[in-house]
């Protein structure tokens, strides 16, 4: 959920230094569903925010995924990247940005939003995709590498004009 990716990243040290406690079911109506089955996952509170651990068994294994990564993450050199497939509040957007906006990033697919620091991705969908599996639909829109290499808050927010085209749909 947008929101609570934007709280994470808003209280970022905050919310990592809390350890993980375990439940058994979401308060998010649709994972409420997806957990239904032979496909249940490790569901994670920090905080007040869910943490879905999709690729893993068990608790055990997931929580100690969590801490050895948890645990090589500098803070220093991270940046953050928020896509809001569906209707997304500008609000959180706001709040995922705050202040410093050279190390984040917001995809967006609501044509009429301005937004600054959020790049509109058009969508004839309903979702856009995310980042990994729909990467060629982010290609020219945006320049991941002279973001990163150059670590400056300009480089790579091409706000480009952009125009929905076939290939531009969800597989």
């Amino acid at each position: 959920m947008p929101e609570c990716f934007a709280k994470l990243v808003a209280d970022f040290d905050g919310y990592m230094d809390q350890n993980i406690r375990f439940i058994n079911n979401s308060k998010y109506p649709l994972h409420r569903k997806a957990r239904r089955g032979e496909g249940l996952y490790p569901l994670g509170l920090l905080g007040d925010l869910e943490i879905h651990f999709l690729h893993y068994k068990s608790e055990e294994d997931a929580l100690d995924a969590w801490e050895r990564r948890k645990a090589r993450m500098n803070r220093e050199h991270l940046y953050f990247i928020l896509i809001a497939n569906g209707p997304c509040d500008e609000t959180v957007m706001a709040q995922f940005i705050g202040q410093d906006s050279s190390k984040k990033v917001c995809f967006h697919r609501q044509k009429n939003l301005e937004t600054p620091d959020c790049i509109y991705i058009p969508s004839k969908k309903e979702h856009m995709g995310n980042l990994y599996s729909q990467y060629q639909r982010f290609v020219g829109r945006f320049d991941f590498a002279e973001w990163i290499m150059n670590r400056n808050p300009e480089i790579g927010r091409q706000r480009k004009q952009v125009r929905l085209v076939e290939s531009d749909t969800c597989r």
